[in-house]
């Protein structure tokens, strides 16, 4: 028995405070957007969870303790899933960090829509 579903995934720069999970690989991410506040949740993708735990190979370690001391710019690849016979639902993934802190003027709104 096959189900029929529909994906379609992009991946969005947002700026906003970002909490890290590592041993589940799960992550929280409060952003504005549109003037309103609101929190992406989902898994930390693979090659990230092992820049968090120091895997040298995976390229510069990142310190998830201090990710949430200032606004982080990231990319967040979000996929939007719908199958039949079901409600739609997104699914989020943490793709990067890609940056060291963020001023707090910039933290309104995504960089990219």
């Amino acid at each position: 028995m096959s189900q029929e579903s529909d994906m379609e995934e992009h991946g969005t720069e947002y700026v906003g405070t970002l909490f890290v999970l590592p041993a589940s690989r799960a992550f929280e991410f409060n952003t504005t957007l549109h003037g309103l506040p609101v929190t992406l949740t989902g898994t930390v993708a693979q090659h990230l969870a092992a820049q968090f735990a120091g895997n040298d190979a995976a390229g510069e370690h990142i310190d998830v303790r201090h990710l949430a001391a200032h606004p982080r710019r990231v990319e967040i690849l979000t996929r939007d899933i719908h199958e039949r016979h079901r409600a739609p639902r997104k699914v989020h993934f943490l793709m990067r960090v890609l940056d060291n802190g963020v001023h707090p003027a910039q933290q309104d709104a995504s960089v990219t829509a």
